[in-house]
């Protein structure tokens, strides 16, 4: 299933390349954002159906502040990224359900398999 999905991630190189890579995989990229409150506003305007979600952006807000509010505000599952993925061990309350994270760097085929579980779908369907 094709989902409508943002980006936000505030390292040029990766943003390219995660929307490279979720383009070959079929999604569509509705919007990219490089800081928390730019996320916020696409997320309310354009309602993906997914957000990829950089922990640590550009601005004051921190990712995670981030996707509790998309969540709260659209319903939206995220899917978190991070070179850290060891914030969520230290403190799991940071994590909001579906509960995915993606260490960086990471292959195609794990970020395959979480936009299949963010979305409840399997590559067999």
């Amino acid at each position: 299933m094709a989902a409508r999905i943002l980006v936000v991630e505030d390292e040029q190189i990766i943003a390219a390349d995660l929307c490279n890579k979720l383009t070959r995989m079929g999604h569509e990229i509705v919007g990219v954002a490089i800081a928390a409150e730019e996320a916020i506003t696409i997320a309310d305007e354009l309602k993906p159906d997914l957000v990829l979600m950089d922990v640590q952006l550009e601005g004051e807000m921190t990712g995670t502040e981030a996707a509790d509010t998309i969540q709260e505000r659209t319903g939206t599952p995220v899917i978190y990224v991070t070179a850290f993925p060891g914030i969520f061990m230290r403190d799991p309350t940071k994590m909001r359900q579906p509960g995915i994270c993606l260490g960086k760097p990471f292959s195609r085929i794990q970020l395959e398999a979480a936009v299949q579980a963010a979305l409840g779908t399997s590559s067999k369907s």
